[in-house]
């Protein structure tokens, strides 16, 4: 396959079988995003829409390091960590194509983020019938936010870059920084308030904290730790970092406020595996003996 697909490589051979553009796109990494920022903002819809657009844009980028990295893995390494659907598919691509697709998405995006100008989806007849100096401030303002975020999509294609080209154990450190621009990188368009920005933090360290795991433990397909509780790590973390914020700035509308209860929720849902295995493991000494960690 010559012709790139948004997500086709991701959905069909890096995670085969994982649903990943449901439940990791969509179901995971929008749903903080959309927590974190739209929550915060005075148009969530706008913000909504231009979210997933950039999303989806930040994914054409990031994509191209998935398939990168299982080059390499395919070249250098003795066992690479490759999906059983690698060698059944025949892909290639022009590494301009997904750069075609993230410019273009990156633009609709940012317009709908400037929803001034974006009057009932309606453009060009608000060009014409506004006032020219207001339009044009928002065509630069536009322009000025493209350049920024193509600023930012160079900078993470590099980091991933150099994260490919490392030896693995070094490679923990660099994954820390993909993780940070995965959910901090939007902050460099849109900003939120500290309760989004600790759940982004959150979410970055717990993710960091589960891939370092599986470095130490060998970094082959068998060690990654699955049974990790990250959305109980995640919300431990997040509410921990909130709790010692609102006790320093004394200001309690930190944690009373429509925004945490929905964040809890969403951890909750989606980790409720993770938190029922941690809470069975709660029982007295005398029943477990050995006192050991399941």
């Amino acid at each position: 396959m010559k012709i790139y697909i948004p997500l086709l490589y991701s959905e069909k051979i890096k995670r085969p079988g994982k649903q990943f553009f449901l439940y990791q796109i969509l179901g995971e990494d929008l749903a903080i995003l959309l927590l974190s920022f739209a929550c915060f903002s005075a148009h969530p819809l706008s913000n909504a829409i231009g979210l997933f657009l950039l999303q989806i844009a930040f994914w054409c980028i990031y994509e191209i390091g998935y398939i990168e990295n299982d080059i390499i893995g395919e070249k250098f390494e003795d066992k690479a960590v490759l999906s059983y659907n690698y060698s059944s598919y025949q892909y290639s691509l022009r590494w301009w194509q997904p750069w075609l697709w993230a410019f273009s998405l990156s633009v609709l995006g940012i317009s709908v983020l400037h929803q001034d100008i974006v009057v009932e989806s309606n453009f060009i007849s608000t060009l014409i019938s506004s006032d020219y100096n207001h339009n044009l401030f928002y065509l630069l303002e536009i322009f000025e936010g493209f350049l920024v975020w193509i600023v930012f999509l160079l900078v993470l294609r590099l980091i991933f870059y150099i994260y490919n080209h490392l030896n693995k154990q070094s490679r923990v450190w660099f994954y820390l920084l993909l993780q940070s621009c995965r959910y901090c990188g939007f902050l460099v368009l849109l900003t939120t308030n500290i309760i989004g920005l600790m759940f982004l933090i959150s979410k970055i360290l717990t993710r960091s904290i589960q891939y370092i795991l599986y470095r130490y433990m060998g970094g082959k397909s068998g060690d990654w730790p699955k049974d990790f509780p990250r959305y109980f790590f995640c919300l431990l973390i997040y509410l921990f970092l909130l709790f010692v914020i609102t006790i320093n700035n004394r200001d309690l509308s930190l944690i009373m406020n429509y925004q945490v209860p929905l964040i809890v929720v969403f951890c909750l849902l989606r980790g409720v595996r993770h938190f029922k295995k941690v809470f069975s493991q709660f029982i007295h000494v005398r029943e477990d003996g050995s006192n050991q960690v399941i």
